[in-house]
């Protein structure tokens, strides 16, 4: 199989030496060589077909929702038709097993497939940005990825998109966990993992896609994933805040009170979610009140507020 890539890879270089840079003929050359590799690929034993398609659908939904280019569009329809290229170069038995059930060595023998893949699209340079996806897919957001330990924004956004649509993939067939599960606990595994394996405005965007979203609907709810990602931040950053605000004191008694009524100025003594705390022994300003609502909605749970009532 390894040989018929080659081969195939060999014929496009041969191939393109026929064309001046600018002809538009490449681009059909191009097309051409990615669907029939993409076709190749998929009749090695251990690799589902369909879901290179399946793939590249969904990536290029998710991309409707960023500000991207034709050539980065491009770029990520190639590399998810060809996203599963390393994988050839992997044994049967371990295509076959699931990840969760490999010992460490064979993880980083499987997550190899993506420098694989990388390596036998060498010298197409028209792929560039393609081969630079399919490397950097098993990378994670948090910087414990694979095979560079790229972080956050310096993934490029074509892998962060491909990581989550084959996840989803991983999931639902079972091969991440070894049991097949429905896509409402899928949407729950991406969920649950954002900011620590996936960008959240993708996982964001991809979900609202698979529910039928338009791409103005996507844009939307990823300018409202950024918003949430600040609230988020500042939640993080709550206890941090409530060290730098403890030489507040107010000559007050406690009381409890709703969202709708916390406003500007007022002596926060506490606010929880649950058993959570995101601020304390602070003044009110616009941002908490944002914060504090967007976190409401994305939890699903009401804030228990403490406010200072002042007794001068």
């Amino acid at each position: 199989m390894k040989l018929i890539v080659n081969q195939h890879v060999e014929q496009l270089k041969n191939a393109m030496a026929h064309f001046y840079p600018a002809d538009g003929g490449l681009k059909k050359l191009d097309i051409d060589f990615v669907k029939r590799l993409s076709h190749i690929i998929e009749m090695h034993p251990g690799i589902n077909r369909g879901q290179s398609k399946f793939i590249a659908e969904n990536a290029l939904l998710i991309a409707g929702g960023f500000d991207m280019s034709a050539e980065e569009k491009r770029d990520i329809l190639y590399a998810s038709l060809l996203i599963q290229l390393g994988k050839i170069t992997l044994p049967n038995n371990l295509l076959k097993k699931p990840f969760y059930s490999m010992s460490t060595v064979e993880k980083y023998r499987y997550l190899g497939h993506a420098i694989d893949g990388e390596d036998l699209l060498k010298g197409l340079t028209q792929f560039a940005g393609a081969i630079s996806i399919i490397r950097h897919q098993y990378e994670r957001y948090n910087g414990q990825g694979f095979p560079d330990a790229l972080v956050g924004p310096n993934i490029p956004l074509g892998s962060r998109i491909l990581s989550v649509v084959r996840d989803y993939i991983g999931y639902h067939e079972g091969s991440k966990t070894g049991k097949v599960i429905y896509a409402d606990a899928v949407h729950s595994q991406l969920m649950i993992r954002k900011e620590s394996y996936y960008d959240p405005e993708v996982v964001d965007v991809f979900i609202n896609a698979l529910r039928g979203a338009t791409v103005d609907e996507l844009k939307a709810a990823r300018a409202k994933s950024k918003l949430l990602a600040v609230a988020t931040k500042q939640w993080k950053k709550g206890l941090k805040r409530s060290d730098l605000n403890k030489s507040l004191h107010f000559p007050s008694t406690i009381v409890e009170i709703a969202l709708q009524q916390l406003k500007l100025g007022m002596k926060v003594d506490s606010i929880h979610f649950g058993s959570e705390l995101y601020i304390r022994n602070c003044t009110v300003d616009q941002s908490i009140i944002d914060n504090v609502t967007r976190l409401t909605e994305h939890k699903g749970k009401k804030p228990i507020i403490k406010i200072f009532l002042s007794l001068e």
